[in-house]
């Protein structure tokens, strides 16, 4: 039977052109897009510095050279990821003040003015004591890199776009020092920007003040404690692998740090199981009486090559794209860190962030994995994840670890890894020809 792929194409195309007409859509987009030689570079950084570091550890070498060089890649990968969310807020501010600087009615917006002060903005929402997650300690100054790395791209994305939006606004209003026509344009934005400025970062200090009134530390952790930890406290079960699986994917669709937001709430629940099988196993040897652990099924099976199943995605690119294209060029940089599963070169460099032709592989894949996963393991058929692995890696010598060297896993992992290209494969193939289209049009 043949299945009419024009069906599903058409609406997705539609969509697609509407996050393209949307200003704010396409400025997130566009945001992230611009992350993606410090996603790579970051990646492949952190991902020679974990070799190494492993190698030194499992061989006790302590040449000074050796630990220098990791050392060396672990400076680079602090200067690209660690600070990923400094580069969302100034790139989705940019990307934001360039589109409504298009508009008449915003002549007088300088994007760079702008740009800084949704920096400035940002900083005032972050705290700057590095003990404030324990109000007790002794107060040292300073900002957590934590809000500088992917854990802060929401408070960056979200303040990044706002504080453009109001500052836009605030431009348009009489709360502006007006200068005579002969003033050199630059001295005419600075002081032009003066009140505008003052009152947006009051704005966000009010903001932040409120915040923490309600006994919140920042808005990252207002937004997981109201909004994430109340879906995530479904149990251990198949159901609530699906939950946290759609609400990761859904998260980083939108250009937020899924795993890192969902997984540090998730793993109070589920990693506790995990370890009481490693430590059952250790004891006895045996599989009987183990139970399947979530979060093995999460993050093993269904999200091979990182978030979304995308080392299938990958493999997909390889094959169904032509020579010198984009993808095909991502493709060949995003394999190596896919195989250890680090994928944000693919997820901001096809883009799948805002692509509504990859949504739904980018949910599908992964869902449909720990669906066979989760009952192929359960019926008997392959033995369940028991050992506590390095991470180090790479994809099927890790599952083969995990299950204490049986080959049943790395079996499983290899079909499914089959299933995900051939779920990515016509997604891919519509992407292509979306590209293809725009380019002729151009």
């Amino acid at each position: 039977m043949h299945f009419n792929f024009e069906k599903i194409q058409e609406p997705l195309f539609k969509v697609s052109a509407w996050v393209n007409d949307n200003d704010i859509l396409q400025a997130i987009k566009n945001a992230f897009v611009r992350t993606i030689p410090f996603t790579v570079v970051g990646s492949f950084s952190n991902l020679i510095k974990m070799q190494l570091d492993a190698l030194i550890k499992s061989k006790g070498l302590h040449w000074e050279w050796l630990s220098n060089i990791s050392n060396l890649f672990g400076y680079i990968g602090t200067a690209t990821l660690g600070i990923v969310a400094i580069i969302v807020v100034l790139s989705s501010a940019y990307s934001y003040a360039v589109e409504l600087k298009k508009k008449d009615h915003n002549k007088n917006l300088n994007p760079i003015i702008a740009t800084l002060t949704a920096l400035a903005a940002y900083f005032v929402m972050v705290p700057n004591n590095i003990n404030f997650m324990d109000p007790g300690k002794k107060i040292v100054e300073g900002f957590a890199t934590s809000f500088f790395s992917y854990e802060g791209m929401f408070t960056a994305l979200i303040v990044g776009m706002l504080a453009v939006t109001l500052f836009a606004r605030l431009t348009r209003s009489k709360f502006t020092i007006k200068m005579p026509g002969n003033v050199p344009q630059n001295v005419f934005d600075s002081f032009f920007s003066l009140i505008p400025i003052s009152i947006l970062l009051i704005g966000f200090g009010l903001i932040r003040i409120l915040i923490q009134s309600l006994g919140f530390v920042s808005l990252i952790q207002m937004i997981s404690v109201v909004l994430i930890k109340p879906l995530l406290t479904v149990g251990t079960g198949l159901p609530a692998i699906i939950i946290v699986i759609l609400l990761e994917q859904i998260i980083w669709f939108v250009g937020l740090h899924g795993f890192n937001i969902v997984w540090g709430v998730v793993s109070a629940f589920w990693l506790p199981l995990f370890l009481q099988n490693v430590a059952e196993f250790a004891k006895t040897h045996s599989f009987a009486g183990i139970a399947i652990a979530p979060n093995t099924m999460t993050n093993v099976y269904a999200m091979i090559g990182g978030s979304g199943a995308t080392f299938g995605l990958i493999l997909a690119m390889l094959l169904f794209t032509h020579k010198g294209e984009k993808e095909r060029e991502v493709a060949k940089l995003a394999l190596i860190p896919g195989m250890f599963g680090i994928n944000e070169p693919v997820i901001f460099g096809l883009p799948i962030v805002l692509n509504p032709l990859m949504f739904i592989p980018w949910v599908l894949a992964p869902v449909l994995n720990a669906i066979i996963a989760y009952t192929v393991t359960a019926a008997g058929w392959v033995v369940p994840l028991v050992v506590l692995n390095s991470g180090n890696e790479p994809i099927f010598l890790s599952t083969w670890i995990l299950g204490a060297f049986h080959t049943g896993p790395v079996v499983l992992t290899a079909v499914l890894v089959i299933l995900d290209v051939l779920i990515y494969a016509p997604f891919v193939i519509m992407n292509q020809r979306s590209e293809r289209a725009s380019l002729a049009e151009a």
